[in-house]
């Protein structure tokens, strides 16, 4: 099959979970015979054509990697030392995201030049929603999969600026989700990682009477050997966005009263980047060596710190669509210490591949304490998880999504 993925950025701008998931994607299907495309923007507006498309290969995909620049009044990828865009102009990107003209051009050049039979869109940030529009102009079906809200929230989040939940939102955003909405008419399947996730947009009013399904995130490979904890249990390890609706700041008050006292046993690294860098720099800095900083991480780096841990922590505030970590962290054998927002509940079994706790210093600090005085207990949580990681393979995530474009050609 001539398959058409479409995300706001692609290997190797890996800038979210959207584009890890998209870029493995690709290649599983490629692996499995099909002919996979890829559209997507270079994550800024001063990179790439504006008039057209490049094309470049991808190690692994079967197809052609079409790109131009990012569309809207602001960047996906910020430099570092870049200021922050005003807050009308912020405002302004949210709603150029409904529908932008060059992009529905561009997509109807894609489609045409990969003879797409479908069309699977992800995050469609810096490309707008006319990815669908045009589709359905050229009489290709699309599959539209939820990474994150972005159709439902400016932010993604669904947190206020103070860091609470929001359930609605204020009036500007409840117009650009209805005029979202009514985009969303022109697609023929929706898929979400989580059943929370699809739940929490369809309670928006959204894919009314579409056909829905729920395709868990996948490993990025083949299961790795089972390696021990260290023997010392006291490491923890969080990867991904250092932001505060990561709950970072959570973990970072945490052990710092940690730190405060000179007899508690424990070690901690960071893998990622964000806002909140300076305070995981400052945090390593005094730490002495028991919290280490590593920057941004893939592969073998990736895996080296994952082997080298005890427990992962994913304390997030914001309601997560899955949580890629809590796999990785099951691929390895080492258990976790979850947020009970969004879809973690999901993927984690209190008690049994690890601890779910609310996004609060206390809980948080409790559920560490608890880790840190009972090594029998995290190993035992560790071979749970290792037991559920093979849910999560990436075959049968290929297999899971080849039966729904199957399904939406067939329909027509």
């Amino acid at each position: 099959m001539r398959i058409l993925l479409v995300n706001s950025a692609f290997h190797p701008r890996l800038l979210g979970g959207a584009e890890f998931a998209t870029w493995i994607l690709a290649r599983a299907l490629s692996r499995r015979g099909h002919e996979v495309s890829v559209l997507a923007t270079t994550a800024r507006r001063d990179e790439g054509r504006r008039d057209g498309l490049e094309t470049r290969s991808c190690e692994g995909v079967s197809g052609r990697v079409f790109e131009a620049s990012s569309g809207g009044w602001q960047n996906l990828l910020v430099r570092e030392g870049e200021r922050r865009p005003s807050l009308l102009r912020r405002g302004g990107h949210h709603f150029t995201q409904v529908y932008d003209r060059r992009w529905h051009r561009l997509t109807e050049v894609a489609i045409e030049e990969c003879a797409a039979e479908v069309v699977h869109s992800n995050t469609l940030v810096g490309l707008s929603l006319a990815v669908w529009t045009a589709a359905r102009s050229r009489g290709v079906p699309v599959v539209h999969t939820l990474h994150d809200a972005f159709l439902a929230c400016p932010r993604t989040t669904l947190l206020r600026s103070t860091g609470q939940p929001c359930s609605g939102g204020p009036l500007p955003c409840q117009v650009l989700r209805g005029l979202k909405r009514h985009r969303s008419r022109g697609i023929q399947a929706v898929t979400a990682p989580s059943h929370f996730t699809l739940r929490r947009h369809l309670d928006f009013g959204f894919f009314t009477g579409l056909p829905a399904h729920v395709v868990p995130n996948a490993l990025e490979g083949e299961l790795p050997p089972p390696t021990p904890p260290p023997t010392a249990d006291g490491r923890g390890l969080f990867l991904g966005a250092l932001e505060s609706h990561k709950g970072v700041d959570l973990l970072c008050e945490v052990l710092d009263r940690f730190l405060a006292e000179p007899g508690l046993d424990f070690g901690f690294d960071f893998a990622g980047d964000g806002g909140l860098r300076p305070r995981v720099e400052a945090l390593a800095a005094k730490s002495d060596g028991r919290v280490r900083y590593h920057g941004v991480v893939h592969g073998d780096p990736k895996a080296s710190l994952l082997e080298g841990c005890s427990f992962v922590v994913a304390p997030s505030r914001c309601e997560e669509s899955f949580g890629r970590t809590l796999i990785d962290a099951y691929a390895h054998g080492r258990a976790v210490v979850a947020s009970t927002r969004g879809a973690m509940p999901e993927v984690v079994e209190d008690g049994g591949s690890g601890w779910l706790v609310e996004p609060e210093v206390e809980a948080l600090d409790a559920a560490l304490r608890s880790i840190l005085s009972s090594p029998e207990e995290l190993r035992r949580r560790g071979a749970r998880a290792r037991q559920l990681a093979s849910r999560y393979s990436l075959d049968r995530h290929g297999e899971d999504f080849e039966k729904i474009y199957a399904e939406v050609v067939r329909r027509g």
